[in-house]
């Protein structure tokens, strides 16, 4: 990862990995806080990237080295780069039994279920981001694969292993 780094083209987050492949992110420039020009992959940036992959591998989700990479990418950029987001709960069903396991989630409302990777812990607050490809929030809304979003605990539906081996991104 010495030679990984941050950087924007066409308005567009992006990261350099080596001479031979990049991955551009889901976010642009009205999602980042400070899109970089070019910024090295640092020390804090692997820790989130590994933290994360442990918590994936550990769930028993089953996804590709590729779609595993993107996932940890797109999670990595959310926590270094993204603005905050507000809470949006009032969106998703509220859930008796709630919580997150290995960090994954469902959230789910009468429209449509999706499967989030919680980011950060606040509280009684978690921002998450979306895994699956999409997700119908109402009749016009939609979230799409990676974009964050703030909930309440309450909406989380713990995502236990036998579940969690029969998910694919």
């Amino acid at each position: 990862m010495s030679d990984w780094y941050w950087f924007s083209e066409n308005s567009q987050l992006m990261l350099s990995m080596g001479k031979e492949w990049q991955c551009t992110t889901a976010y642009g420039q009205k999602q980042i806080i400070d899109i970089p020009k070019s910024q090295l992959f640092s020390l804090c940036d692997t820790e989130y990237y590994l933290s994360f992959g442990n918590h994936l591998v550990a769930s028993g989700a089953r996804f590709s080295e590729a779609q595993l990479t993107h996932i940890l990418i797109n999670a990595t950029a959310a926590i270094m780069f993204h603005k905050p987001v507000t809470p949006k709960s009032w969106f998703f069903d509220e859930i008796e039994s709630f919580g997150s396991h290995n960090r994954l989630s469902r959230i789910s409302n009468r429209f449509d279920s999706g499967i989030v990777l919680v980011l950060t812990d606040e509280q009684s607050l978690v921002t998450c981001m979306l895994i699956s490809s999409k997700l119908q929030l109402n009749e016009n809304k939609f979230l799409k694969q990676f974009e964050l979003i703030k909930v309440a605990k309450n909406r989380l539906e713990p995502l236990m292993s036998e579940i969690t081996s029969q998910l694919t991104a």
